[in-house]
């Protein structure tokens, strides 16, 4: 961005109309790094991909606060984007253990549930 850190805070769905009136003119061909708060199937991030690709800018990156473990890293490298996340929920429920807030019972049951549930493998 020619020296300059932008930011574009939207929901996929404004970006659209947002992005058509003429941000491919000033940012055309730049790249850009997408920033979620919580991940489950990447869907909502390669959605926003789509959207920014469309409008020229490049897309390949991105970080996420937390990762629910279900399966959206893999989605998103099936995809050819890279995500990076901060937190799991493995590494949540490892801490509220620690600290005497939730006990090994409830933490090996979520983790069980999680991985049943997994949206990809």
């Amino acid at each position: 961005c020619s020296g300059h850190l932008r930011f574009l805070l939207s929901f996929p769905s404004r970006l659209s109309s947002y992005l058509s009136s003429g941000i491919n003119a000033e940012y055309g061909g730049e790249s850009c790094l997408i920033i979620e708060d919580v991940i489950t199937t990447g869907g909502s991030i390669l959605e926003t991909v789509d959207i920014l690709n469309k409008a020229g800018l490049k897309a390949t990156e991105g970080v996420v606060l937390l990762d629910r473990q279900q399966g959206g890293h893999i989605n998103l490298a099936n995809n050819k984007f890279n995500i990076r996340s901060v937190f799991n929920i493995s590494e949540i429920l490892q801490t509220l253990e620690k600290a005497g807030d939730i006990d090994h019972d409830t933490v090996e049951k979520t983790l069980k549930f999680i991985d049943e549930n997994k949206l990809f493998k």
